[in-house]
C-alpha cells in the first residue's frame, strides 16, 4: 500500500511580508497556492487553469527553479543568495517545493529571511503530520570544495538551534550571513525541532553556506523517513514517553 503524500500549501501574512509555500516532503507534484490577494492568478487564462491543479514555474525565480519528473521547485523570495540555499536544501531533502514572497526589503533582508523560514517550518510541521514511523533524528555531512559541513537534526517538537557556521563576511550576495544563522533559527521554532548545524573548516563564505544547507538537507531526508510496516518503529512513537 503506497504511503500518504505529505504535502500543504500554506500563507503568511504580516504587515511587512506576504509569503505563500507549497511544499513536499516526498517530492511530486506540488499542491496549489493558497488563493490570495497579494498573488494574483496568472493573467494567461491557459495558466490560470493549470495553476488551479498544481504549481507552475515562478517567472522571475529562473535562477531557483527546476521541475524534474520527480520534483518541483521554484523559488522567489526577492534575495537572490537565499533563494539559491532553500534551492539546495530542497533538492537535496528530496523536497517538491515552491516559495514566493512580498518583502519590505526597502528596509533589508531580515523580515523577508525570517518569515519566510518560519513559513517553511510551520509548513513542514504541517506537512509531518503525527510524528509517528519516523526514523526521527538524522545526521548529515556535505562538502563544497575546500569546506565542510555537518547537521544533526531530532524531529523532537522541542525547539533548540545551535548554529556555527562561521562566517567572516557581513553579506553574501543582498543576503546578511547573520540573516542565515537567524533564519535556521527560525526554521527550527516553527518546525518544532532540535536543530545543529556546524562548518568544520572552508575559506570561502558562499561554500560555508551551500555546504551547511546541503548537509542539514541530507539530515532531513534520514529524519523523515518512514518506517513501513514490518519494520521496527512502524505506527510507533519514537520516543520513551510515548510522545512528541
Amino acid at each position: 500500500m503506497p504511503l500518504p503524500p505529505r504535502t500543504v500549501s500554506i500563507s503568511r501574512n504580516t504587515n511587512e511580508t506576504k509569503i505563500q509555500v507549497s511544499l513536499s516532503l516526498d517530492g511530486g507534484v506540488l499542491p496549489p497556492f493558497e488563493a490570495s490577494q497579494h498573488f494574483p492568478a496568472p493573467e494567461d487564462p491557459n495558466e490560470a487553469e493549470a495553476a488551479k491543479h498544481g504549481i507552475l514555474p515562478i517567472k522571475d525565480a529562473g535562477h531557483a527553479t527546476q521541475f524534474t519528473p520527480t520534483q518541483q521547485i521554484t523559488i522567489s523570495t526577492g534575495i537572490g543568495f537565499l533563494d539559491h540555499m532553500l534551492h539546495a536544501l530542497a533538492k537535496h531533502s528530496g523536497w517538491s517545493l515552491a516559495i514566493r514572497a512580498k518583502g519590505d526589503l526597502f528596509i533589508d533582508d531580515h523580515h523577508t529571511t525570517e518569515d519566510t523560514f518560519l513559513a517553511l517550518g510551520s509548513a513542514f510541521t504541517e506537512a509531518l503530520g503525527a510524528r509517528q514511523s519516523l526514523a526521527r533524528f538524522g545526521r548529515g555531512d556535505a562538502p563544497l570544495d575546500e569546506a565542510l559541513s555537518w547537521a544533526v537534526i531530532d524531529l523532537s517538537s522541542r525547539p533548540w538551534a545551535v548554529i556555527n557556521i562561521g562566517f567572516r563576511r557581513e553579506k553574501i550576495g543582498d543576503l546578511s550571513t547573520e540573516m542565515i544563522t537567524h533564519g535556521l533559527q527560525s526554521f527550527a521554532q516553527n518546525a518544532g525541532v532540535t536543530l545543529h548545524v556546524g562548518c568544520t573548516y572552508g575559506d570561502n563564505d558562499h561554500h560555508r553556506a551551500e555546504s551547511a544547507f546541503k548537509a542539514l538537507a541530507v539530515a532531513i531526508r534520514a529524519a523523515c523517513t518512514r518506517r513501513i510496516a514490518g519494520e521496527i518503529g512502524a505506527g510507533d512513537v519514537v520516543s520513551t514517553k510515548g510522545v512528541l
